[in-house]
């Protein structure tokens, strides 16, 4: 995409804001604690987007279960700051594709704090590679982690959910979700999955009021992206979004905290896109 007609005071004006307009986390004020009581499990939520939703959510009054597959250092670190602001916190490794591990990570957080009010499915990710080059292997391991992830994080949380008729869950897809993904069919399929998945889930459970959503982000500026991008890709990037700037984690983790919040009971089975404006389905 390109921005045409785009003078340079623009164009730096963009660039700038890239990195000075971005989001920080609130303080809750004393009183506005809309998930006080209520506890969250949060898959991949070391780093990146599932790190700021553990501390939105928090913030929030939300006790928090943080999913970690390697990272055990940042996940406590994670869980130590979450700790200090109030809240009860838990790091806990699992492989979100093997469903063994999935279900002892949901016995214990259950035993550790008795219920799973939320469950955010934010675990995923990607690696470039054409169709024609694509092994077999490689397909089934970015749809095992994209798709078959979020579904048996799902199934293990959702009878406890229905005992007590309540569950909020969000499943974090990507604006390739709804657009072509160059070398990346395997994502952009997974992610596709993940939307249909939500929609015909919501409808299931919808009579236990269990709300199931999207948040689906657009370019985020996380660590792992940082990985693979230049600082002139990010910039590049940035120019092609409406709003003029890649998106922050925290832009898809206030999506996320509205979603399982009492402000959207009664949404289910929708798709939140958070990208700036760069796709308008």
């Amino acid at each position: 995409m390109h921005d045409p007609g785009l003078s340079q005071n623009e164009s730096c004006r963009r660039e700038t804001s890239m990195t000075d307009n971005k989001p920080g986390i609130p303080v809750q004020q004393e009183g506005n604690m809309e998930l006080a009581g209520k506890v969250a499990l949060i898959t991949g939520a070391s780093s990146g987007i599932g790190r700021a939703t553990a501390l939105y959510l928090a913030e929030a009054g939300a006790d928090v279960v943080i999913n970690y597959r390697k990272s055990k250092e940042a996940s406590e670190e994670v869980a130590a700051e979450i700790e200090g602001i109030g809240r009860k916190a838990v790091a806990i490794q699992a492989d979100v594709t093997k469903r063994k591990e999935v279900e002892e990570m949901v016995d214990v957080s259950l035993k550790t704090f008795g219920k799973l009010d939320i469950l955010v499915n934010n675990a995923g990710g990607s690696v470039k590679k054409p169709v024609v080059e694509m092994e077999e292997t490689e397909w089934d391991e970015i749809i095992n982690f994209n798709l078959k992830g979020p579904f048996l994080c799902t199934r293990a949380v959702l009878l406890s959910m229905i005992q007590q008729r309540f569950g909020r869950i969000v499943n974090v897809s990507s604006n390739y979700g709804v657009t072509p993904a160059y070398e990346r069919a395997h994502y952009a399929a997974a992610k596709a999955g993940l939307i249909a998945f939500t929609k015909s889930l919501a409808v299931e459970v919808a009579p236990y009021n269990i709300n199931v959503n999207v948040v689906a982000p657009g370019p985020t500026d996380t660590p792992r992206w940082r990985r693979i991008q230049t600082e002139e890709q990010i910039l590049a990037r940035a120019r092609e979004i409406p709003l003029g700037r890649v998106g922050q984690p925290e832009d898809a983790a206030k999506g996320i905290l509205f979603l399982v919040s009492e402000s959207s009971s009664y949404i289910t089975g929708q798709t939140l896109h958070v990208n700036g404006g760069l796709v308008m389905p």
